[in-house]
């Protein structure tokens, strides 16, 4: 299970060139904040990564750790999660949530009616949407929309929504 102050920001990808140098997935919105998050963890939070170079090449983020010169020390990293301490990120506004204070709470209906608990936010591009698990293990999407998410309680881990027809049947 992942340490709630941590973040998980970016996922080391595939090794590019025979350097060192790694292609990197942000889970950020914008290079420059990715880049400010110094220090990297790992998941356990007990490794810290450093890089001696991290920019943009063809449209993605790639760097090169120190300590990691060759092709094998990359393909070594490929996959692993990328993590911040949650104090490194920046304050947020009333109705804003990081994805980490979501992940867990509860989701049900307006009535009450238990529908999951969320896993993930995801988004493939045409917004957010919340990944539920049932009690029977599966899992079902609800777009995470104004129309659809009537009320966020984290205090209570509680988020309360009218999903619209057809999502939950």
């Amino acid at each position: 299970m992942q340490n709630k102050q941590l973040v998980h920001i970016g996922t080391f990808g595939q090794p590019l060139g025979l350097k060192g140098e790694i292609k990197i997935i942000m889970h950020t919105s914008d290079f420059k904040s990715f880049k400010s998050f110094c220090p990297y963890l790992n998941e356990a939070g007990k490794k810290i990564w450093f890089f001696d170079y991290l920019g943009i090449k063809n449209n993605k983020i790639v760097g090169k750790l120190k300590n990691c010169s060759d092709r094998n020390c990359a393909e070594e990293l490929s996959g692993n999660k990328i993590f911040t301490n949650k104090k490194n990120l920046p304050k947020i506004e009333k109705n804003q949530f990081y994805v980490s204070d979501l992940i867990d709470c509860k989701v049900q209906t307006k009535n009450n009616k238990f529908l999951g608990t969320i896993i993930n936010i995801d988004n493939f591009g045409a917004g957010d949407l919340i990944n539920i698990k049932k009690s029977n293990g599966k899992t079902f999407y609800i777009p995470m929309n104004e129309e659809n998410v009537i009320d966020i309680n984290i205090k209570k881990r509680i988020i309360i929504v009218s999903p619209i027809k057809g999502i939950v049947d």
